[in-house]
């Protein structure tokens, strides 16, 4: 037979799937899910192409037609690739698309902040647009519209880049008046341009991590600040007649976001009730405990931004870009900090470090262990479902579940030993003779489809996840 063939074959004869008979094994570990107990609704996986990382995916630097199509359904297409249901654009605050500076549709300083704007649209936005295009033709289901900055001359500092507050919120006033309604107006006219051109924006942000003074595109702010402008928004949408969901505020850390939800629960009209999700980064500080809101949390941004190379490696050595380390960060964000969604920074770009998930070289397409970490989850636990309990006799070999709203239970072992372990699998609730379709990661496969079995009685199972290995179990 193929060597393929042969050592797919050893290596499904040496994990011992089955639905009975007790292994002997060297290190066991028992992994208790029931579904009967739910905890947040998830709203999916994603990433961004913004600062024009989306003409990468459409043969900026040399990307073919063929190789095109293929990066898109890696990242959106759930039967071929990751179906990943988030993208998560930039709104532009620049009037140059020079380097990667992402255009506003107001290039133009009105005047005054009463002063009629004049906005502008190319059906491109950096290829932000086509590219929502092309996502929702696949699985896409939630456009995250994030506004990095307000244009510059909407700012204490008359800059869209260096930080820089927007005028008129709390302890800030401009020469040139209050920027916030004309602010307001701006971030809906963006998602008007795509509706009216026929993509539909559903969530809209005005922040992006305002605790940092950032070189490009940034806007500093407290949570008392964010208040001012959600509560203008708010008031903006609802007379739009749009459907737009309100997020904030895009924490560069964790931490970072926490301390922001004081300011937006203060007040006699707190600004939380006008928000329907907080959003937060990973940089600063990982998420790793839940916020202090009853809203809905996603983890919009983080990334491996140390400059290193490591597509190929799901575990080496431990290292912040390898495949493990971002299905750990994944699953800790979904069991312990309960959110409902958990976004790389860039989907694919032209690059050899590892601040994309997917690689494009030229015209090599390389997706990397964390590209396949990522699918280990949104492939398989979809828009709507719900993180279940679920437990394990290791600290060492990890699990998260999910019911999807089909019914089908997707759990998640992370084997983070240097030895193979075999796991007794209880679910309950999941009755004996349902079909269990295993799919393995780790530095040798990569989403392999392992051969079905059934589970036993009481939704109990029996398998081996290799060392240093991630194994989801999908039931049928």
């Amino acid at each position: 037979m193929p060597l393929i063939t042969f050592k797919k074959a050893f290596l499904l004869s040496a994990l011992a799937l089955k639905s009975s008979a007790t292994p002997t094994p060297s290190t066991h570990v028992s992994v208790s899910v029931n579904p009967k107990i739910r905890f947040q609704e998830v709203d999916g996986f994603g990433v961004s192409q913004a600062f024009q990382r989306a003409e990468d995916v459409f043969g900026k630097y040399g990307l073919s037609k063929v190789n095109q199509t293929h990066v898109l359904n890696l990242l959106y297409d759930k039967d071929i690739g990751a179906g990943f249901t988030i993208l998560r654009n930039g709104i532009g605050s620049s009037n140059t698309s020079d380097s990667n500076f992402m255009n506003s549709i107001e290039p133009t300083d009105p005047g005054s902040p009463t002063a009629k704007p004049d906005y502008e649209w190319d059906h491109y936005n950096s290829a932000q647009f086509p590219l929502a295009e092309q996502a929702y033709s696949r699985d896409l289901q939630t456009l995250y519209a994030n506004a990095w900055s307000a244009p510059g001359y909407m700012k204490t500092n008359d800059d869209e880049n260096n930080g820089g507050y927007l005028c008129g919120v709390d302890n800030e006033t401009c020469a040139s008046g209050d920027w916030i309604q004309a602010y307001a107006d701006y971030l809906v006219q963006y998602a008007r341009f795509y509706k009216e051109s026929g993509v539909e924006v559903t969530h809209l942000g005005f922040l992006n991590e305002p605790q940092f003074a950032a070189s490009y595109a940034g806007m500093l702010s407290n949570g008392t600040q964010a208040a001012d402008v959600i509560r203008v928004l708010a008031k903006t949408i609802k007379k739009s007649g749009l459907d737009l969901k309100i997020t904030c505020c895009d924490g560069i850390g964790w931490d970072d976001q926490e301390a922001m939800m004081a300011g937006l629960e203060a007040g006699p009209d707190p600004a939380i009730n006008y928000l329907d999700t907080v959003t937060g980064h990973g940089y600063d500080s990982a998420p790793t405990y839940p916020l202090s809101t009853k809203k809905k949390t996603w983890l919009t941004e983080w990334a491996d931004l140390s400059g290193g190379y490591t597509p190929y490696t799901f575990y080496e050595n431990g290292g912040v870009g390898e495949g493990m380390t971002w299905a750990n960060h994944i699953q800790v964000a979904m069991r312990d900090a309960g959110t409902s969604a958990f976004l790389y920074w860039i989907g694919a770009e032209n690059s050899t470090t590892n601040s994309a998930l997917i690689n494009l070289l030229v015209d090599e397409v390389v997706p990397s262990k964390r590209f396949w970490a990522f699918a280990q989850f949104s492939k398989f636990v979809r828009p709507g479902a719900y993180r279940v309990e679920a437990s394990s006799s290791n600290a060492n070999v990890t699990v998260s579940s999910f019911e999807n709203e089909n019914g089908k239970i997707a759990t998640q072992l992370l084997n983070q030993l240097g030895v193979d372990v075999e796991v007794s699998v209880q679910i309950a609730s999941l009755k004996s003779g349902v079909v269990i379709h295993p799919y393995l990661t780790n530095n040798e496969y990569d989403l392999e489809a392992l051969n079905t079995f059934k589970s036993g009685k009481g939704g109990s199972f029996q398998a081996r996840v290799p060392a240093r290995s991630m194994i989801s179990f999908v039931s049928a």
